[in-house]
């Protein structure tokens, strides 16, 4: 029987990752966590397989200074991460050991965070957290292709920690942290993910979620769980008059786009909302949507129990 090798790359390395399919808000949280040891003054490195890119290899999509990649080049997580840390390395690379030691030698990173690491196991890792989310657990489900879930309830026995996203009230997050299937893992933490505003998809220009509170909008998205998007919008006061919903890292077409655009028509509504894992597939349509007021929802990541986190990330 082979035994599982694991590489080290000569410095700290937090992977936060998930055991079931998209949705559980890990990318938010790898933003999070990026931010805070970014500002414990350390070089920070992002390694991701880069999942719906049209390339191969090692792809630098941020030195740390400049953007250096597109979404087709880089997939649409890794450049978002990449606009909104602006100082972080992000690298994408099927052979994370690679990307990750590309980050080390090359630009000096003195922290590695993998981003969807934990099914990823040739990188020793100094950190190993696990995104649930509270609506839909692990326990509650099957194996894939049956269910949702990657891999066996077991393998949280491997997790340093666990992070329960989207929970509702407190009562909600106690109950779960309480849960005797977490109890292998030593550190728990909840955490929800809140609108924090509005800003336009090209020019950028920013609006207050309450400038927004009865308005109507057509939405369109490429995610997990678009009906996630939709909640997240009326949470804002926002009328819904239409969704597009489409598989998670859609590439959209011309006829997609014009087609969100005549519902926008056709309903007189006062916005077209997309997400900001959308906006940067969206670029090489900006000859449809410049005139149009196409917006972008942006949302926070939060730990409810945030000094313990920044504790146990800088740990």
């Amino acid at each position: 029987m082979s035994v599982l090798r694991s590489v080290s790359v000569g410095v700290p390395v937090i992977s936060i990752g998930n055991i079931t399919t998209g949705g559980t808000g890990k990318t938010p949280l790898v933003v999070n966590a990026a931010k805070i040891i970014l500002d414990s003054g350390k070089c920070v490195a992002i390694i991701s397989r880069g999942y719906g890119r049209k390339t191969t290899g090692t792809v630098v999509v941020c030195d740390g200074k400049t953007i250096l990649a597109d979404a087709l080049s880089a997939g649409d997580e890794p450049l978002m991460m990449a606009q909104d840390l602006k100082t972080a390395i992000v690298i994408v690379d099927e052979d994370r050991v690679r990307g990750a030691k590309k980050a080390v030698v090359e630009f000096g990173a003195q922290v590695i965070i993998l981003d969807d690491g934990f099914q990823h196991r040739y990188i020793k890792r100094t950190k190993d957290i696990v995104v649930i989310d509270a609506g839909q657990m692990p326990f509650d489900t099957m194996l894939l292709p049956a269910g949702y879930r990657r891999e066996w309830i077991g393998s949280l026995k491997r997790a340093s920690a666990v992070v329960i996203t989207k929970t509702k009230d407190e009562g909600e997050a106690e109950r779960i942290l309480k849960d005797e299937r977490l109890k292998a893992v030593e550190n728990k933490f909840t955490g929800s993910f809140r609108p924090s505003g509005i800003k336009h998809l090209f020019s950028g220009i920013a609006r207050s979620l309450e400038i927004m509170n009865g308005c109507s909008a057509v939405l369109f998205c490429g995610i997990a769980r678009p009906e996630n998007f939709r909640l997240s919008v009326e949470a804002c006061g926002i009328k819904v008059k239409d969704l597009f919903g489409f598989p998670d890292h859609h590439i959209y077409t011309t006829a997609e786009i014009e087609s969100v655009i005549a519902s926008f028509q056709k309903h007189s509504a006062d916005v077209i909302l997309t997400t900001e894992k959308d906006s940067v597939r969206l670029l090489e349509f900006e000859h449809l949507l410049m005139k149009l007021p196409v917006s972008v929802l942006t949302m926070d990541a939060a730990v409810h129990q945030q000094n313990e986190w920044k504790q146990y990330l800088l740990s």
